[in-house]
């Protein structure tokens, strides 16, 4: 080849492909938008078609799959504390899956069951304080057991690379497409199961989640999917995906099926509070009010006491109030 110029000769172009590209998308978008406002008109009138659709967007096991089978359980006491007995327990489902968390017994009895759901690079261990400083999580599980209800942390596929155990959870996600689930369907597969087991216990009586970042994520679809919950806090996640489109958030043609404000409005008539950070470093907290502007608009026939937002001073972490904590015991008990 005779030819020769300058790299930047091309960068024109480049750059001509990539907007065309971006407004491509952007008018995939609105169009995309429209289809998803007609098509969920019916939402609060038919829930669970519209409960069935969602679960076939997430993919297997939550559909085409049956197991009435209650999980494998396992449990070993770690330590009596005032309150609760503290027990790392494990759960089998799918034959070969085994998921591990932190399952605190409350003394007092019978009492409610809350998910306590760590998000990005979390474990249960620190969320619940075992390694002392609970970071931006701000002492959430010890400050749900305090009021004397049950809580158990499940570990997802997120933690930090210093526990030593790699895993790309993005080519996980992939392959588990390819399959026709997710690592989302996998994952509150397991926590449906989890409730399952607690289910049949006499010392628990009904169910709350809460969860922060992907704790808030898996908080808003388990308990979109999950009727079993009875009231539930998501804090740090309700955007819009337009805007924040990670790849285990979305799923081939979600933008013209369920965006957050849709997927919310499966959770009615139970409560469900909705959080974000003025200051927050991942997700702007103006899209989550237009998120929910949305998610009131199409709550126009049924009201909006069941939901709420709060917009709190904080960056990306668990609220400090503990206001919707109290309301969510209140809910449960």
């Amino acid at each position: 080849m005779n030819y020769r110029e300058d790299k930047a000769l091309s960068k024109e172009y480049k750059q001509e492909y990539l907007k065309g590209l971006e407004r491509l998308i952007e008018k995939r978008q609105t169009e995309a938008e429209q289809i998803r406002y007609e098509s969920t008109k019916g939402i609060f009138q038919n829930q669970e078609k519209f409960r069935q659709k969602f679960k076939e967007m997430l993919g297997w096991p939550l559909v085409d799959y049956e197991d009435s089978s209650l999980p494998e359980v396992t449990s070993t006491l770690l330590s009596e504390e005032e309150t609760h007995f503290v027990y790392r327990m494990s759960i089998t489902f799918l034959e070969e899956v085994k998921m591990t968390g932190l399952f605190f017994k409350a003394k007092a009895g019978k009492q409610p069951l809350v998910i306590v759901q760590h998000g990005g690079l979390g474990t249960p261990e620190l969320i619940s304080g075992v390694y002392g400083n609970t970071s931006n999580y701000n002492e959430m599980l010890q400050r749900v057991i305090k009021h004397g209800v049950h809580a158990f942390a499940p570990q997802l596929l997120l933690w930090h690379e210093e526990y030593q155990v790699e895993f790309d959870r993005m080519a996980i996600d992939a392959q588990l497409k390819r399959v026709g689930s997710s690592i989302t369907a996998i994952e509150v597969y397991g926590i449906k199961k989890m409730l399952d087991y607690f289910e049949t216990q006499e010392f628990v009586s009904d169910f709350g989640m809460v969860g922060l970042s992907y704790g808030g994520f898996y908080t808003l679809f388990t308990s979109a999917i999950d009727t079993r919950i009875k009231s539930a806090i998501s804090c740090s996640f309700f955007n819009k995906r337009d805007v924040v489109p990670w790849s285990d958030w979305t799923w081939f043609r979600s933008a013209e099926q369920f965006d957050d404000a849709e997927i919310a409005c499966l959770v009615y008539p139970r409560r469900l509070c909705l959080q974000m950070g003025n200051q927050d470093e991942l997700f702007d907290y103006q899209q989550t009010q237009a998120s929910f502007q949305k998610l009131e608009t199409l709550c126009n026939n049924v009201g909006t006491d069941w939901v709420t937002l709060m917009v709190f001073e904080g960056k990306h972490e668990f609220c400090k109030d503990d206001a919707p904590i109290e309301q969510l015991i209140k809910d449960l008990k």
